[in-house]
């Protein structure tokens, strides 16, 4: 009797590397809804289709899931439109385009002014309790996002971010967003986050921060009110407790240049 590797030729490279590729993909869109509510769907969908593979001897049954799957995907899709647009946006931004329309693009000096401006404000802000939301536009426009605040376009300084960011000033509440070294907006509105798996004591600001991020690629330092803690928000997640070496050196190695920086896959997260 003839074998199934001679019947089937014989597994060539090509074959290999379409396997790899499939399972490269399939690894990669697993990685990207991780933190998400889709993790849970997914599983549903994965669970169906294995029961409608078991179920061949019931006919009836059996029917009745497989014409369920096709509609069960297209409303999955609509469902998790924002995290299939996340995805999008991560792969566009792996190669040398995302690379060639980077919005960040500064020089070493000028990065170094505007992380050191802020981090001089955000010492001034954990000192006195003030609360603080600040956003770093990187390779997605957030032009939503400025469009719900105060237009400034202004270089950005400690000066400026302590005097928005003062209790009794109108533009306290909400947001700022930097593009490069320019301060384009203040009081902007953030889209929460409605993880599931977010704590019932995370604060509003830290819900704005890590909404922001799970949709775009913007880069967010919270500063919290309550209890002086500074984190960061990036890639939808949030790390917590920074010292001001700890948040400097996160925010360099974000905003270095392509030539300074090695290079980053998109489906890998940053240290």
């Amino acid at each position: 009797m003839q074998s199934w590797w001679e019947s089937s030729g014989g597994i060539t490279i090509l074959d290999v590397v379409d396997i790899l590729l499939v399972a490269l993909i399939i690894y990669s869109l697993l990685m990207m809804v991780r933190r998400t509510a889709a993790v849970s769907l997914i599983k549903g969908v994965f669970v169906v289709m294995v029961i409608v593979a078991v179920t061949t001897w019931l006919p009836t049954f059996n029917w009745l899931l497989s014409r369920m799957l096709v509609p069960g995907i297209i409303a999955l899709v609509v469902i998790f439109q924002p995290e299939l647009r996340m995805a999008l946006e991560r792969l566009g931004r792996a190669g040398f385009l995302g690379r060639a329309f980077s919005r960040m693009s500064l020089g070493t000096e000028d990065l170094q002014s505007v992380i050191s401006e802020v981090m001089e404000a955000v010492d001034h802000f954990a000192e006195h309790h003030i609360g603080a939301l600040i956003v770093f536009e990187r390779q997605t426009g957030l032009m939503e996002i400025t469009r719900t605040g105060k237009t400034l376009n202004a270089r950005v300084s400690s000066e400026l971010l302590g005097a928005i960011f003062q209790p009794r000033s109108p533009l306290h509440d909400g947001a700022v967003v930097i593009r490069g070294n320019i301060l384009v907006a203040a009081a902007c509105v953030l889209p929460y986050s409605e993880s599931p798996g977010l704590s019932a004591s995370t604060g509003m600001r830290h819900r704005a921060a890590l909404g922001i991020v799970e949709h775009t690629d913007a880069v967010c330092v919270v500063v919290s009110e309550e209890t002086s803690g500074v984190s960061m928000a990036v890639d939808g997640a949030l790390m917590r407790r920074l010292d001001r070496a700890q948040l400097a050196e996160r925010l360099m190695n974000l905003f270095e240049t392509p030539q300074e920086k090695p290079r980053l896959l998109f489906w890998r997260r940053p240290s």
